[in-house]
């Protein structure tokens, strides 16, 4: 395992007249027999009880807790679990899910949009793309195949590419900062 980047977060806030705290860490991260590195970015919620201890509220991908105490680390959020170039884990095959091209799922088009982070009229676009181009897909044409050509198409590539840079750059300007501090 090779860590490339880490900050952590910690923040005292209070909710429902409970004193919570959450910690909060995001990595870019390289791990034995994985080909790329990807980013992750993840928490933990405590709350103060009664007898003064702190106690396990939540944990793990809080992502929208994360962003409710921590705005600016909507960024790191975003690509979570993306590899270091941007890239969604399993970024074509689970955009076929979604699309509804399994016996398992029908078309959800706002976790399509989620996954593949567009918005749901770029990724009704996409689907449309697919339809036409690519038409019934089976074990010749698969899904990844069919969702990669789309996703080049529509140049996700070079968006994901762009906010890989910019979470990237985002982990070095904190650590920078506190350098300098």
């Amino acid at each position: 395992m090779k860590l490339l980047a880490a900050k952590e977060w910690n923040k005292v806030f209070y909710r429902n007249g409970f004193k919570h705290r959450i910690k909060v860490r995001a990595d870019l991260i390289h791990r034995d027999g994985n080909s790329n590195a990807y980013f992750a970015i993840t928490g933990q919620v405590d709350y103060r009880a009664k007898n003064n201890r702190w106690v396990f509220d939540s944990a793990g991908c809080i992502h929208e807790e994360i962003i409710a105490q921590f705005p600016q680390l909507k960024p790191l959020c975003d690509i979570h679990l993306s590899d270091e170039n941007g890239v969604p884990s399993h970024a074509y095959g689970n955009a076929g899910y979604w699309a509804g091209e399994s016996k398992y799922q029908t078309l959800d088009l706002a976790m399509l949009a989620k996954h593949l982070r567009v918005t749901e009229p770029i990724a009704l676009d996409m689907l449309n793309y697919v339809a036409h181009y690519w038409g019934k897909l089976d074990t010749i044409t698969t899904p990844e195949m069919a969702w990669k050509d789309a996703c080049e198409r529509f140049s996700l590539p070079f968006q994901w590419q762009q906010e890989a840079d910019a979470a990237r750059s985002m982990l070095n300007q904190i650590a920078q900062l506190e350098e300098a501090q």
